[in-house]
């Protein structure tokens, strides 16, 4: 049996309220479901998703079809909103802000490894043990010293270093630059920071000499290629490269060794050459200037020293016969020399005289001198060294006459025994020979391969230590050794400083 249903007569006044009520809770429960959405931003469902601004110009028949109708332009209150619509639901959500897309200009990071850095104890620190049978590397600090005053008497902690080994790109330590100081007392260590493909910075490192101990580590931005200590000051210059990623020109930066931190820097905007090699730029800090070369054509830079910073830099130039890759002093102090591939160039430094040219001699040498030392207090006595990679012997010239040695430059000519000497080094077998600068005769000789214990890098920096009568030599792979002989024999002995990052081949 059919269940039946009664029939209802609806009057045009009950569909009426009928469709009314239903209205009000449709209209409720679409508000509830999108109330933060703007009915301007909301995209239906056959318009496509608005598209990010384009950097070309967009016609505008593309733009009414990417673009829904009346949309309001985004501000920081009111974000551009993204909306997608799901069944028969609008949701509508805010993305976040990505501060790498936001800011273009931002600089890349320098990654800085301090794993071979680290502080310990002052007391822990034990002092060197000397023995007959070793040559000594400890000495006694000179009153006075560079070292002396920048040494914390009071610091609890001191700082340890080591090089750290590089297998990336270039195999061994990244120690880009060296200097002493005029006292002997320090010795300024330039560690490259940063990856193989950059940016870099650059670490500084000073040893106590006396007792090979890190008087003061710090680091800065900056890719330091030339460092020179100002004589009678605790400042030091240093000639910066440039890196585009960093926005940094190429230029001069002063450094406060006391504090550990660039003091100023001067930039020199110029055309850089990116064919310039560091050992091709000359670098000579005196008292009261600076005085640079090589790096701008035939142009040779003096700045005045200290630097104000509320005036304009004061600095002179003045051209050489080709660019200068290595400068001296003469021994009377009057004349600023200036060593190229071409000449030896002779300047007053009278600033009076405007570094008026004195004389001038023809070398035509055919590689450019990285290394400059007169000799026996002559003015016209002196020494050139070609770079390491030339493949050339160094040259004596005496009273204007050329002399050319036996074997391919290291790069090095180290004065020893108060100027008595010279130690000149040598590219095979790291050979160092002893030079009467009278006679320019090798009076002694040692090779470094032969000593024990063995070391597997070339001779990245050589310099005489006068107090301990010994080379100090640090190679490729950031070991430090002392070469000399022991009291009473004629021997040559070899004693390890400090190991660099790798020891073995």
């Amino acid at each position: 049996m059919k269940r039946s249903f009664p029939k209802l007569a609806l009057t045009p006044a009950a569909i009426i309220v009928i469709a009314a009520v239903s209205g009000v809770v449709f209209a409720q429960m679409n508000h509830s479901v999108s109330a933060s959405a703007k009915p301007s931003a909301r995209v239906e469902a056959n318009q496509p998703q608005e598209q990010p601004a384009l950097k070309t110009p967009v016609p505008p028949q593309v733009q009414a079809q990417s673009r829904p109708e009346k949309a309001e332009t985004p501000t920081a209150d009111a974000p551009e909103r993204n909306s997608i619509r799901e069944g028969t639901l609008s949701i509508t959500a805010t993305p976040k802000t990505n501060p790498e897309t936001v800011k273009e200009d931002k600089l890349p990071e320098i990654e800085v490894d301090s794993s071979n850095v680290r502080s310990v104890p002052k007391s822990s620190i034990q002092p060197i043990r000397e023995s007959r049978r070793q040559i000594p590397i400890s000495s006694k600090l000179p009153a006075d010293s560079l070292a002396e005053k920048l040494t914390d008497a009071e610091a609890e902690t001191v700082s340890v270093w080591r090089p750290a080994f590089a297998s990336q790109g270039f195999r061994g330590a990244r120690l880009d630059t060296f200097d002493v100081s005029q006292d002997g007392s320090v010795l300024a260590i330039a560690e490259r920071t940063g990856t193989a493909l950059g940016p870099n910075g650059t670490r500084i490192v000073l040893f106590n000499t006396s007792n090979w101990q890190v008087i003061r580590t710090f680091t800065t931005g900056r890719m330091l290629k030339k460092l020179a200590f100002v004589p009678g000051s605790t400042t030091m210059v240093a000639i910066a490269f440039p890196q585009l990623k960093l926005k940094q020109d190429f230029g001069l930066a002063t450094l406060d060794l006391a504090v550990g931190k660039e003091q100023d820097f001067l930039p020199l905007s110029f055309p850089f050459n990116e064919k310039l090699a560091p050992e091709d730029v000359a670098l000579l800090a005196m008292q009261d200037r600076i005085i640079c070369s090589g790096f701008f054509g035939s142009t040779v830079f003096c700045i005045h020293l200290p630097i104000a910073k509320d005036t304009a830099v004061p600095f002179h130039t003045f051209e050489t016969a080709s660019p200068a890759s290595a400068l001296a002093i003469t021994p009377d102090g009057k004349s600023l020399a200036a060593a190229s591939l071409k000449a030896i160039e002779y300047f007053d430094l009278n600033p009076a005289a405007n570094y008026k040219r004195r004389s001038i001699t023809s070398l035509d040498l055919g590689w450019k001198p990285v290394d400059f030392h007169f000799l026996n207090g002559a003015q016209t006595d002196f020494i050139l060294c070609p770079a390491y990679r030339d493949d050339s012997p160094p040259l004596f010239v005496r009273s204007s006459v050329k002399d050319s040695l036996d074997g391919r430059s290291a790069g090095f000519a180290v004065p020893m025994e108060q100027d008595s000497q010279i130690g000149v080094a040598f590219k095979v077998k790291g050979r160092i020979d002893i030079i009467d600068p009278a006679s320019l005769e090798a009076v002694d000789s040692v090779i470094l391969e032969q000593l024990r214990p063995a070391t597997t890098g070339d001779s990245a920096y050589i310099f005489y230590h006068d107090a301990i009568h010994a080379f100090c030599v640090i190679d490729t792979n950031g070991s430090c050794f002392a070469v000399g002989k022991i009291q009473g024999e004629k021997r040559w002995s070899k004693r390890i400083i400090w190991n660099g990052g790798a020891t073995k081949k």
